[in-house]
């Protein structure tokens, strides 16, 4: 039976991705930009881990930066797992891609586990995995492998049940080591997991205060110490760059900006099958705050109806076990909600000015001051409906079963998977093709063979615009597919790049992109020497003619930027 739901999970996540697995060697989805991102840090993190594992977090991007793979996830544990099939393709995309259709899988069977455990009915476990792997917030995020690498907060919850009813150790340990992996995969999660925790704890003492002896606590206590001990680490080069850089933490505009809106969980994900057309008028409104990928929220029918009937059914007459299950679910759910909202309260479109939760968690907890999206609560919403979902499908089931129907009960639980699957089905993704290494253009190989570092710039850096400068460059649309697909490039060459693109973008490269605006002159020749810049690679397709014919006669007229190679609409200059 394992066998065959392993199959099923794999199976479906196929499914729920296509075209990604036909296509996924040469493509990636939709358009340049975070998936770029995410296939050069598997492949920096791999490489690193080989060669250099002290070097890990000193990427090659960003330049003279230190500690540049610290701006965003570092993804550890997704690029550990990956690093056999990178090994196996020597393709960076094809990993990245393939990884994402592991993390749905991951997340079902994780969820089937879970629920199997609390449940004990297949079936149940079945849907909760299909609705929690697939729920339409998760598939909205298959621009960001990170924000698919949820697979590890059902295994840290099922195990926190077991040591919560049995008391072992090692249940404990396990708790312990799936919270290391889920934080180590993205710190967004691994944060959420740590909430979920918290409030896993604060129900249990509610509802059984006999249950925390003194060995029980000291032996949780000291797994999360050995836990923590684990991550800090990895946390280190995240406080150092804070320590340098004051700016390098969400403010309370920017978190307002993605929080949701109380109409956001009724705006179903783009990909979404039959819910992403019917809510696109909706969608259209959250471009004002945040965007669609952040604020379409709607989990979908079936776990609504599902968890409303296993919520009210365990409530009136769940005993033992199950009452501490639901209750601690629809608590985790609501909680998740109301951390959903943010720091201000917005209600379809107007801001509401009524305290919330989150404004005293951001001021009060150091680990809320780097998350900008709150809406990414969404995990645990999804969470725990799946979970209340199993328990609906498990009275339903029972209650055809004391009708003596089990015939017409078995019907009825097919019926459910294939209206779950239905309900959160999506349509074929959008691919976007890119070049293999082997099909780069010809400056990244000669970039490839020039000994050491070779610190480089690549002209031209995001336009210089006044009004997108001071908003942030990740809104000045000619960063976006540009930085990330010359980050992507360097997986061939791994030089050092004064260019680059991450979830944060430092001090370093706005000056870069201001003092570069005009381009060539004394002044930004001066500056990219002072950065200890070797060579301009000047890409004459990305320049008008105008601005090309200066720097022709900037390198004919001035010996500070020497003419060094030419590959095609590929100009190489070697600053002297």
């Amino acid at each position: 039976m394992g066998l065959v739901i392993v199959i099923i999970f794999l199976g479906l996540s196929i499914l729920f991705t296509r075209p990604m697995l036909t296509e996924g060697g040469h493509s990636i989805y939709k358009a340049p930009g975070d998936p770029n991102f995410e296939a050069w840090t598997l492949a920096w993190d791999v490489k690193e881990l080989t060669h250099s594992p002290l070097n890990l977090f000193n990427a090659n991007i960003f330049y003279p930066n230190n500690d540049t793979l610290a701006y965003s996830d570092h993804q550890l544990t997704t690029a550990v797992l990956a690093s056999p099939i990178l090994a196996l393709t020597g393709n960076p995309i094809q990993t990245a891609n393939y990884m994402l259709i592991f993390n749905f899988f991951l997340a079902g069977i994780g969820m089937y586990l879970l629920a199997n455990h609390l449940t004990d009915n297949r079936a149940a476990a079945l849907i909760a995995g299909i609705l929690y792997a697939f729920a339409p917030a998760r598939v909205g995020q298959i621009w960001h492998l990170q924000m698919t690498a949820v697979g590890w907060i059902p295994l840290c919850l099922l195990f926190l049940h077991k040591y919560g009813e049995e008391g072992k150790w090692y249940d404990a340990a396990l708790a312990v080591l799936f919270l290391v992996l889920q934080t180590l995969a993205t710190w967004y999660f691994g944060l959420m997991l740590t909430i979920a925790i918290i409030v896993f704890l604060v129900v249990r003492l509610i509802m059984n205060r006999t249950g925390f002896t003194l060995k029980w606590m000291a032996t949780l206590l000291i797994a999360l110490v050995i836990g923590g001990a684990l991550i800090a680490p990895f946390a280190a080069p995240y406080l150092r760059v804070h320590a340098e850089d004051p700016r390098f933490v969400r403010s309370v505009k920017e978190v307002d900006q993605f929080s949701a809106d109380v109409r956001d969980f009724a705006v179903a994900s783009e990909p979404n099958l039959i819910w992403g057309s019917l809510t696109a008028g909706l969608r259209k409104s959250t471009v004002t705050r945040g965007g669609p990928t952040e604020r379409s929220l709607f989990p979908g029918l079936m776990p609504l109806l599902l968890g409303l009937v296993g919520a009210v059914v365990v409530f009136m007459k769940g005993k033992g076990r199950e009452r501490f299950y639901v209750r601690y679910y629809v608590t985790l759910g609501a909680v998740a909600v109301i951390l959903c909202l943010g720091t201000r309260l917005y209600f379809f479109g107007h801001s509401v000015d009524i305290p919330m939760p989150y404004d005293l968690l951001y001021y009060l907890f150091p680990g809320f001051k780097v998350v900008r999206v709150p809406a990414r609560f969404i995990v645990l919403v999804g969470l725990a409906l799946a979970v209340l979902a199993a328990f609906g499908v498990k009275a339903i089931i029972q209650w055809l079963s004391a009708k003596r129907a089990p015939f017409v009960a078995g019907l009825v639980a097919l019926a459910l998977v294939a209206l779950v699957i239905l309900d959160v089905m999506t349509v074929a993704l959008p691919m976007y093709r890119v070049p293999l290494k082997d099909q780069f253009a010809s400056v990244y190989t000669w970039l490839e063979k020039q000994p050491g570092g070779a610190p480089t710039a690549e002209i031209p850096l995001a336009t210089y615009n006044p009004k997108t400068f001071s908003a942030g460059l990740q809104y000045e649309p000619s960063w976006l597919p540009k930085e990330s697909l010359r980050m992507y490039y360097s997986t061939l060459h791994w030089k050092k790049l004064l260019n680059g693109y991450s979830g944060y973008i430092p001090d370093s490269y706005y000056k870069a992109v201001k003092e570069t605006a005009n381009f060539p002159s004394k002044e930004s020749i001066e500056f990219l020497k002072s950065q200890g810049v070797k060579y301009v690679i000047v890409h004459g397709k990305e320049l008008d003619p105008a601005w090309l014919q200066r720097v022709f006669d900037y390198s004919i007229k001035y010996k500070d930027m020497q003419p060094w190679k030419v590959f095609g609409k590929d100009y190489v200059y070697r600053l002297r």
